[in-house]
């Protein structure tokens, strides 16, 4: 058993990534909520209830669910 010296024990230290979160909101001024009733967009006027996402992809999904009405990303 030849092991290269470093490699047996070293540990990769993983950094805490701090992904930032942001909400959706519509053109009506409502926030994303969820979905529910087999994927049916949820939207709430309460901000406090919105559902923090955090990654652009989740964004891009959203705006092919809402067939081109305006999104916009708000950062919390």
């Amino acid at each position: 058993m030849s092991d290269k010296p470093g490699k047996r024990g070293r540990r990769k230290k993983k950094q805490a990534e701090k992904k930032q979160e942001f909400i959706v909101m519509n053109s009506k001024l409502e926030y994303f909520c969820g979905l529910a009733y087999g994927g049916q967009l949820i939207w709430i006027d309460d901000y406090k209830e919105a559902k923090p996402l955090d990654h652009p992809n989740k964004f891009t999904t959203l705006k092919y669910l809402c067939y081109g009405e305006e999104l916009i990303m708000d950062y919390i």
